[in-house]
């Protein structure tokens, strides 16, 4: 049962400053590989990443957050930091490994051209639906059968870091 059902929520200030901090000094220090040699042309030479341990303090604040500002119970979650540069165009698309996404920016420029994009497939085109501007520190937690893509391929893009999560989750009861 997909909790997230088609519905986009952005959160705003998702991680508290000192951890923020942290995520930066990680983002700096650590090796980012290039997703190509893993996933193909699909991603080409624009994503770089630094898979994370499931156990990884920031995956595990990921899961706490989630759950205390959306009663979400993440069962799992398959996180990484991420490095995208600008593209040469849009690449809408799905993801069905897991019940939904939380997309996390963590350092960029603050524009609408290094955000994300969502869209609808009408045939075999993709019409863009809404899109999202980068703001550091700001969650995008979507249904990852929403077709969406990095906005970096306008003009003005520019190299942003961000976190994926992919997870699956319980729903919590109310008491």
């Amino acid at each position: 049962m997909r909790q997230i059902n088609k519905r986009i929520i952005v959160e705003d200030n998702f991680f508290k400053k000192e951890i923020l901090n942290s995520i930066y000094h990680e983002l700096m220090t650590n090796n980012f590989t290039n997703r190509m040699a893993e996933y193909g042309n699909v991603y080409g030479r624009e994503y770089f990443q630094v898979k994370l341990n499931q156990t990884h303090y920031v995956a595990q604040l990921t899961m706490k957050n989630l759950e205390r500002l959306f009663n979400l119970k993440c069962t799992d979650i398959n996180s990484q930091y991420v490095l995208t540069t600008k593209h040469t165009e849009a690449k809408p698309h799905i993801d069905i490994s897991h019940e939904f996404n939380c997309l996390i920016y963590l350092k960029g420029e603050s524009i609408v051209n290094n955000g994300t994009g969502f869209y609808d497939k009408i045939n075999d085109d993709y019409k863009l639906n809404t899109h999202i501007g980068f703001k550091e520190n700001r969650a995008i937690i979507f249904d990852p059968l929403i077709y969406h893509s990095s906005l970096q391929w306008n003009e003005d893009a520019k190299p942003r870091y961000a976190m994926l999560n992919f997870l699956n989750v319980i729903k919590k009861n109310k008491k």
